[in-house]
């Protein structure tokens, strides 16, 4: 026990387990006290969780800790780590109210399929009863149709009985009549040996006679009736019962009907059999003749020229270039050059000698503000691709070395790029309009358009570090496959493919037999049994690269559209798109997707500012909001539905 002294005391049982009674220290009296009065106060005397007696427990714990110097410290770590542990409580559950509406939405859907469901079960339920019913009536006529069955087995049993006692009783008659004859004949006999001295007396015979003569006749009927009797089994002993006759008879109709429509169709066949085997003659010969004729083509062709070359010079590049040249013939496609060069379809890398400069006004981006003349250094393609795989470069390297972590703007970037390239602010100006011009001119290409658009703030940047993490994160996991099999350089194809699987979660059969097909195309090693991976990842000075990484590229976009047209489908005719709209159809199509994620794929949809207050944000045109997210990065985070 506590002594007064503040000291431990031992009683022993030999004192009856007792202690002298220690009165309540003063300061405890206190702090009960105040607790008291706070709860009574607050209204919440009664031991229930809720803030605000937690508020006053807290408040007189303080009080403890005040108190107590030496073991403040300790009293105020473990009152710190309640606190810390309320607090990430608190944020747990704020972090958890989405995902509670989220199932309160799923739950009202799943409520309404259990009705929907319940509905359709109710009417199959009714359908089983009268069904059933009507199983009922059909049992209770067979039930009927047996017991008038089992009647008339019992009357062709009695009537079978009376026949039989009949039988008998005409056998015993038999025997009987037998005996009696055999009496009669031995009495006859006696007679007529006592009688032998007699005198002749013809009156006296009379009755044997009609005796022998009614025994002729008996004996005469028995031999009829047994013919008779022999008649009827002859004829009726195969004789079957009419109702199986009946299932014979219908069952045969059945089979020869079967029968007719089988030969009908038989014939049907046959007749399109001939006239398949007729036109595969015709394609025969035709084939034949039209190999005769690529042989002679061959033979008197010249190389045909690269049209593809075209597409650079053309407005609309590749993809306009397929339309014009779709199906024509190389004299149609000169025609086609001849009226592009007429009609000033060709791309302008020439142009005038000097661009006109935008102005220095707030709107204009800062490597393009300038008044006056700029020279036209006609940049190409390739020198374009080299100045914007050179820029992507530098700037990775900056946004690394940032210290607050955020990717800067591009347009700014561009600026500070080109000055410390060059020292003149007439060359940093100059180079300026001059990418301008070559990405508007080359805009069709992927890599110029994908700068362009994050240029001009139409395209998030993170879809050009998405790609290039992707295909970082590949190698790695083929760089650690390597180094488990002895870092030889080679992987066996089926490591490789099943690694690549792994590195890219969620593809498809068919996406993964292209991009096994393009590898073999980039290695030019048709089912090898060993993939050299290293060399798959390799890119030219403009910063293209194989077949291999544009499959794979190529994958990745399917995918991106795939979400994005199941977003589209979620929000249906939603025509204008509200923030709420937006998530509700990103947390239904995605919902292992967290807030915050959530929360930049809104921002970024709707162009908001990380500052900006998302409940004043006004709703969108679908095909605007759906363009933005196009661009953007978005990708599915949880696995498909």
């Amino acid at each position: 026990m506590l002594s007064k002294s503040k000291s431990l005391v031992l009683v022993s049982e030999d004192e009856g387990g007792k202690s002298p009674i220690v009165p309540k220290p003063r300061f405890l009296e206190q702090l009960e006290n105040f607790l008291q009065k706070e709860l009574r106060a607050l209204g919440v005397m009664e031991v229930t969780p809720s803030d605000l007696r937690l508020q006053a427990h807290r408040e007189v714990f303080e009080y403890l800790i005040e108190d107590f110097k030496t073991y403040k410290p300790l009293l105020a770590a473990i009152k710190n780590e309640y606190e810390m542990m309320l607090a990430f409580q608190r944020q747990q559950i704020r972090q958890l109210e989405p995902l509670k509406q989220m199932l309160v939405t799923v739950s009202e859907q799943c409520d309404q399929k259990i009705m929907g469901l319940r509905d359709e079960e109710r009417n199959e339920i009714t359908e089983l009863k009268n069904e059933n019913r009507g199983l009922y009536a059909r049992i209770s006529n067979m039930v009927n149709e047996q017991k008038d069955l089992e009647e008339q087995v019992s009357r062709l049993q009695e009537t079978m009985r009376e026949e039989n006692q009949k039988y008998r009783d005409e056998c015993d008659a038999r025997k009987l009549l037998i005996a009696d004859i055999n009496e009669l004949r031995y009495q006859h006999e006696d007679y007529m040996a006592s009688k032998q001295n007699a005198t002749e007396q013809t009156g006296d015979l009379e009755d044997p006679v009609m005796l022998r003569i009614a025994l002729n006749k008996a004996r005469a009927d028995e031999k009829s009736a047994s013919v008779r009797l022999s008649e009827m089994i002859a004829n009726y002993g195969d004789v079957i019962p009419r109702r199986d006759f009946e299932a014979l008879e219908k069952n045969h109709k059945e089979l020869e009907q079967q029968n007719e429509t089988t030969q009908e169709d038989f014939k049907k066949l046959q007749a399109e059999h001939n006239a398949l085997l007729d036109v595969q003659k015709q394609v025969t010969t035709q084939r034949d003749e039209f190999y005769i004729e690529l042989e002679t083509l061959k033979r008197s062709s010249t190389p045909r020229p690269d049209w593809a070359k075209c597409a650079d010079c053309v407005q609309g590049g590749m993809e306009r270039w397929k339309e014009l040249s779709e199906g024509k013939t190389t004299n149609e496609l000169v025609d086609v050059l001849l009226q592009e060069m007429g009609s000033g379809g060709f791309v302008d890398s020439s142009g005038a000698e000097y661009f006109d400069g935008q102005g220095t006004g707030p709107e204009v981006p800062k490597y393009l503000s300038f008044e006056g003349q700029v020279r036209n250094r006609r940049l190409g393609k390739r020198d374009t691709l080299l100045l914007i795989r050179d820029i992507w470069r530098e700037k990775a390297v900056a946004d690394a070395e940032s210290t607050d972590g955020v990717r800067s703007k591009m347009s700014d970037f561009l600026y500070s790029y080109l000055s410390q390239r060059f020292a003149l602010e007439q060359m940093v100006v100059e180079w300026g309009y001059n990418l301008h011009d070559a990405c508007q001119r080359y805009a069709h290409d992927d890599a110029i358009g994908l700068f362009w658009k994050v240029l001009n703030d139409q395209a998030d940047e993170e879809v050009f570090h998405q790609q290039l993490h992707l295909i970082h994160g590949i190698l790695t996991e083929l760089t650690k496959a390597d180094m488990e099999q002895g870092n030889v350089g080679k992987l066996p194809r089926p490591l490789f493919q099943s690694t690549l699987e792994a590195a890219l979660p969620g593809i498809e059969e068919e996406a993964m037999t292209t991009i096994m097909n393009a590898a073999d195309t980039e290695l030019d090693q048709k089912d090898a049994p060993d993939i050299d991976y290293k060399n798959l990842f390799t890119e030219d000075d403009e910063g293209r690269t194989g077949p291999f990484l544009d499959e794979v590229k190529t994958w990745l976009k399917q995918q991106k559209d795939q979400y994005m047209q199941e977003i589209k489908d979620q929000l249906e005719d939603t025509d204008p798109v509200t923030v709420d709209d937006l998530k509700r159809a990103l947390t239904l199509m995605d919902p292992e997707i967290d807030s915050s994620t959530l929360e930049t794929y809104v921002r970024w949809g709707f162009a908001l500012a990380p500052d900006a207050d998302l409940t004043e944000v006004e709703p969108m045109e679908q095909s605007k909001l759906m363009d933005r997210l196009a661009n953007g990065n978005i990708k599915r985070v949880g696995k498909k539905l």
